[in-house]
Parts: C-alpha cells; structure tokens; sequence
C-alpha cells in the first residue's frame, strides 16, 4: 500500500477511537437494505447456512436531465456458510450471483469471504465488507443504486456500534495491479459518523461527518496517467422527533457537501466545489415515510453519488451545469411481510431547474435475510 494511502487510514482510525457516543442515520431510511454480520455467545462453535436475496425493478423514466432513463430488473442471491469460531469471531464463506433479467446469463458470480471480529461494541472485518447501503452516505455521495449493480466491497473495515453509536471506517480496494500493469490501482477510503449533540425527551439533534476518498495510481504499473487523488465530505446538522402517534418520525436533515481534487495533475473538469442538500421528512404509523429534498451545488462532482447531483454528468459530459438545482419528493414505503422479508415501494418524482423539466423514477424491493442451524462443532481445549 502506497505511504499516502497507509496515512490516510491511520487519520481515519485516530478518529474512531476519538468519538464514544455517537448514533447516525442517513439521508433516507434504508433499513431494509442492511445486512449486519451478528456475533452471540450462544452461537460459539456453530455453523449457519445464510441466505441473502434481493429482488428489485427500477425504472427511471428520465429524458431531460444529466443521465438518460433505464431499468433495473433482476435479483441478487447470496448463499453462505457462517461457522462461529468463537463468541466473538466469526467466519462467512459463500458466492454472491446477480440476475439481470434479460440477460441469460448471470451479470456477476462472485466468492466471498469475510472474517468478523468483535469486542463489545468494536467490529473489525476483514474481506467481503458490511458495504453498500450499511455505509449510511447521503446520495450526492453515495448513489443508492449501487446496491443494485455495485454491492460487493471488499478490503478491511472497523466499527464502533452501540446505542448512540455508529461509526464505521473502510478501505474498499477495488483494482488490484501487478508489474507492469497496464492499469492503475484503485481504491477508495470512506468514513461515516453522527455525533449526537443534544437531547431532551423524544427530540434529538445531531451532527454528521461524512468523508470519501478515492485514489487511483500505483508504482508498478506501467500507465503514464498521473496519480488522481479525488475528495467528497457531507456534515451538516440533523434534527427528528419521535412519537407514537400517527405521525411517528418527522425531522430536518441538513448537509453541505464538498468536492476536491487532490492530484498530482488535473484530471477533473472542476477542481473543487460543494453543494447544499436540505431533506424535511414525516414517517406515518403504517410505514410511509414523505420526504421532500432540495439540493442546490456550484461545480460540485463526486465518483460514487446519483448520477443528478454533480455539474458534470458521466452520461452527457458535454452538459455542464455549473450550478445545480434540484427539487425532490420522495415516497417511500416499507413493510415487513413475514419474518426475515420486507417489501419496499418507492416513487421519486424531481424537478430539474437547469432543463425546467419533471422527472421521476420509482422501484419496488424484496429483502430477505435469514440464517439456519446446520451442527454445533466440537470446540478442542
């Protein structure tokens, strides 16, 4: 790993073990898409076999925005072997196959592996990554439909979760080189927090940190670009209320968001910028959730986030808007079918300022998670 790369996570593991008492959420609830690695001590030296699946459809019907219109169809099935090595590691070992109808062959058929090890509220993870959605990163920064065409993570990973807690720190290595590699290595180091800072009652208000790294280069490669070192960052302030009447949630998420480039020559069309992202929302008892989401930008790019946040698009790069206008409503619905399935529907309708056009999308989601005893192993003293 590259000296540069080796500071950064150190910077980023100073910070985990800076912060005790911290909750987060992200910009939208997206409960139903996390997955998290469980570690009981009644589970020591048995072994599970896990299954993941999503099902999903997502047509966004988009014509005079920065990204055209398309539709994602198909499913992800992630069958798993999980033996507790102890009551506090873990070890999972399966494949992650990916479906895209119409298409008669599998888009991805990937192994994974990961090694979970927890102390109290610590998580260290090593391999396939508690990643995607589980990150909670807002969209500007983070773009949701990653989790259906670009989940997997794979790297190392620390958290610090308990109540008034999340933290998590990753290092996703996504291309790995070798002597005289034609391309150059590329990977990306995240962090993302929430402070709670006040309290009283049923009424809470929060701080968020959000930070993206993404470097691209390498010393054994034999690709003349130069080094690329690219930045994103969100915090801001978040406010909510809960109750337990008809209305159970409403709150006010607010961020800035920043961009900068970091490298050794320019490679983007912009070398830095931000953007403003405001998100007011009400969650009803039967599990709507409304939101309404307003972002406003000046020459502000990112390399994960949903394809209509930044001033230059990856589809149209001859459209440059400098500064970027958007309004959102979002509806959102979940609803828990039966143990380990949930149901999601979501519609998206938004107003473009720069082309004074409406656009939309919307999407309907299965997530089932869930776990089966196979033996209990015979653990030597």
């Amino acid at each position: 790993m590259p000296k540069t790369d080796s500071k950064i996570y150190l910077l980023l593991l100073i910070i985990l073990l800076g912060f005790q008492n911290l909750y987060v959420q992200a910009q939208l609830n997206n409960k139903a898409f996390e997955n998290r690695m469980v570690l009981e001590a009644a589970d020591s030296g048995k072994l599970f076999l896990g299954l993941h699946f999503l099902g999903f459809g997502k047509n966004n019907e988009y014509f005079n925005t920065t990204i055209d219109g398309y539709t994602l169809f198909g499913y992800q099935l992630s069958p798993y072997l999980s033996y507790h090595i102890s009551k506090n590691v873990r070890l999972d070992a399966g494949v992650y196959l990916q479906k895209d109808f119409g298409n008669t062959e599998y888009s991805q058929t990937v192994p994974t592996l990961s090694l979970n090890v927890r102390k109290d509220n610590f998580n260290f993870i090593f391999g396939t990554l508690e990643g995607s959605l589980n990150h909670q990163l807002i969209e500007p920064l983070y773009d949701f439909e990653r989790v259906l065409n670009k989940r997997l993570e794979n790297g190392i990973q620390t958290q610090w979760i308990k109540d008034g807690l999340f933290l998590d720190i990753w290092v996703d290595w996504q291309k790995m080189i070798y002597n005289n590699d034609p391309d150059q290595e590329k990977l990306l180091g995240g962090l993302s927090l929430n402070k709670r800072i006040w309290k009283k009652g049923n009424t809470s208000i929060e701080f968020p940190l959000q930070l993206l790294i993404q470097h691209q280069g390498g010393q054994i490669d034999n690709n003349p670009d130069p080094v690329k070192q690219l930045f994103n960052g969100a915090t801001g302030l978040t406010l909510k209320h809960a109750s337990t009447a008809f209305i159970r949630e409403w709150g006010l998420k607010s961020y800035v968001a920043r961009y900068v480039e970091q490298s050794s020559a320019r490679s983007q069309y912009f070398k830095d910028g931000w953007g403003v992202y405001i998100n007011p929302y009400i969650t009803t008892s039967f599990g709507l959730t409304v939101m309404g989401s307003y972002w406003h930008s000046d020459k502000f790019l990112s390399f994960n986030g949903g394809g209509f946040y930044p001033s230059r698009s990856e589809q149209r790069p001859e459209r440059i808007d400098k500064q970027r206008e958007i309004f959102m409503l979002r509806f959102l619905y979940d609803v828990k079918v039966a143990d380990g399935l949930n149901f999601t529907l979501r519609a998206e309708p938004f107003y473009d300022t720069y082309s004074k056009a409406i656009e939309y999308s919307y999407g309907f989601y299965f997530n089932y998670y869930n776990r089966f005893f196979l033996l209990h192993a015979r653990q030597s003293r």
